[in-house]
């Protein structure tokens, strides 16, 4: 379900009116229709917190990462192993298997928040950058 989508589910679901969440969000109406719509399908973090908060709702509850990170979670994990990595990224590796499921979820749906976040050129660029590290751990 995407954000817009989500936000009128619990907005609907606790009675209120896309002006009355505005006003408890402290964001403008026109955002709050312009997500809802699906005009402006990613709204940024601060914007998605307001709201969060005004519906009385953690961010995670309409947060799409959450389903992507759990079928990224196996994926990345499989790959660690089998990468040549220096010592502070085995530390790091490390650390992350000492994790719970839900602990590594949260990580990577932070993770995965931050870079949504960005302008789409620095998403591409970082595309690129991993993308080449990955050619050069597997070489």
């Amino acid at each position: 379900m995407n954000i817009g989508k989500k936000i009128i589910e619990l907005r609907e679901k606790r009675g209120l009116s896309q002006y009355r969440l505005a006003k408890e969000a402290g964001v403008g109406q026109g955002r709050i229709s312009q997500i809802e719509s699906g005009k402006n399908p990613s709204p940024t973090t601060a914007t998605l917190q307001k709201i969060a908060q005004a519906l009385g709702v953690s961010m995670s509850e309409f947060d799409d990462n959450k389903s992507e990170a759990a079928n990224l979670l196996p994926q990345i994990m499989e790959k660690y192993k089998t990468m040549e990595m220096n010592e502070e990224e085995k530390e790091a590796y490390q650390d992350l298997l000492k994790m719970s499921a839900d602990e590594q979820e949260k990580e990577l749906v932070e993770l995965l928040g931050k870079l949504k976040s960005l302008p789409a050129e620095h998403r591409k660029a970082l595309g690129l950058i991993i993308d080449s590290l990955s050619k050069l751990s597997s070489s």
